[in-house]
């Protein structure tokens, strides 16, 4: 059973103590990276647009195959990225061994051992797909493709799951259960895990003005406010449960490791495995098993959220000191 203990505390606190210090921070940042994309997106939209209308750059060019959301996205991941060393050194975390980081042959099992679990997980949920639902194989497959993909898979993994685990778990997680506790922590932060995998939906478009040129002054300010409520209109019980079971698992992972390095893969090693089944298999959206099934991004349907239940209490209610 999972417990409050002086080492996952922040400050230096104890686990009689408490501070909501850390979640001050946290929400001081994320408001504050907000509101700079907001201001931001339509000024960076206008320069690139008169980058490539004078000098036609390829980089350009591409920057203008997006809609004008992912700007907003893209910037508010800058103050973000910039605060989190200085929120990390405030709260006592920017030590990768306060984060249960380390790179000696033990942890380098550890890791290796949650990111085969990852992959061991999607691959079971996607192998289920293929027998039970209409799958459809592009066909493109070739060497030079499977390499591309394993490492581009591979990248957006690592990447991917060493960033998310360092802001929902190494900090939001820790921040609110210096605050209010062990379960406190674990609930709020998969419950906004999950939050913030619900994007901007595409009916935001019959609510914004179109532009023919330049974005009005003021349309980051829209995004923000549709990015905020964005659940509202596309929110789906059994992804939502799925990915808050998926923080919850991850909490319980790093709670009894006390490493940030098991989440770390075993989030990598499922966004490694999506994307390469991404690349080459799609489920029919009318499939009548979909929805116990799920679709290649696994947390769609009920198998992945009964599996993620049952890891979750493994993790979670072992007895102390049974290796995981």
């Amino acid at each position: 059973m999972l417990k409050r203990e002086n080492s996952m505390m922040l400050f230096g606190l104890s686990a009689s103590e408490s501070s909501l210090k850390g979640i001050g921070l946290f929400l001081f940042v994320y408001l504050g990276a907000t509101f700079f994309a907001a201001a931001a997106t339509a000024p960076v939209y206008w320069a690139v647009q008169y980058l490539d209308s004078h000098f036609s750059l390829s980089l350009t060019k591409w920057m203008l195959g997006y809609e004008i959301d992912v700007f907003f996205d893209r910037l508010r991941w800058i103050p973000i990225i910039l605060g989190l060393p200085w929120v990390l050194a405030k709260c006592g975390l920017f030590s990768l061994r306060n984060l249960g980081i380390s790179f000696d042959r033990s942890h380098a099992r550890m890791f290796l051992r949650f990111f085969l679990y990852g992959i061991g997980l999607s691959a079971f949920i996607f192998l289920m797909q293929l027998i039970f639902t209409k799958v459809v194989y592009d066909g493109n497959f070739t060497a030079k493709l499977a390499i591309k993909t394993l490492f581009s898979g591979l990248a957006s993994g690592l990447i991917l799951g060493f960033l998310e685990e360092l802001v929902f778990r190494g900090l939001i997680m820790r921040s609110i259960y210096t605050a209010w506790g062990v379960w406190s922590a674990m609930i709020l932060s998969s419950l906004f895990f999950a939050y913030k995998h619900f994007k901007i939906p595409d009916s935001i478009w019959d609510n914004i003005p179109s532009f023919a040129s330049y974005p009005p002054w003021d349309i980051g300010f829209s995004l923000a406010y549709y990015d905020t409520v964005a659940i509202a209109s596309t929110f789906n019980l059994v992804p939502f449960l799925s990915l808050f079971m998926f923080g919850m698992l991850l909490c319980a992972i790093y709670l009894r490791t006390k490493s940030l390095m098991a989440p770390m893969a075993l989030h990598a090693g499922i966004v490694f495995c999506i994307q390469n089944y991404r690349k080459y298999f799609t489920i029919y959206s009318d499939d009548p098993l979909r929805h116990i099934f799920g679709n290649a991004g696994m947390t769609n349907g009920y198998l992945a959220l009964i599996i993620l239940v049952a890891l979750f209490c493994i993790f979670a209610f072992k007895r102390s000191g049974k290796k995981v």
